[in-house]
């Protein structure tokens, strides 16, 4: 993959969601014939849900583990 193109797009992801966002995109090229700006879109989209997704597990793990402290 091309590292100008991707470069701009990804830089403002967290590390660990730019490593998802790029394994996701090199996948994309290889399995369908998207160009590159398409795969790296739709990989950055992927791994934002993803990193919400798991974000959102983690603070709902935590404030169940506060509620049942205080109980």
């Amino acid at each position: 993959m091309d590292a100008r193109i991707a470069l701009p797009e990804l830089m403002y992801l967290s590390p660990t969601t730019r490593e998802k966002a790029v394994a996701i995109a090199q996948e994309l090229l290889r399995s369908t014939n998207i160009s590159p700006r398409e795969a790296v879109s739709k990989a950055i989209l992927i791994a934002k849900n993803w990193a919400v997704k798991n974000v959102n597990r983690r603070v709902w793990k935590r404030l169940k583990s506060v509620e049942k402290e205080l109980i």
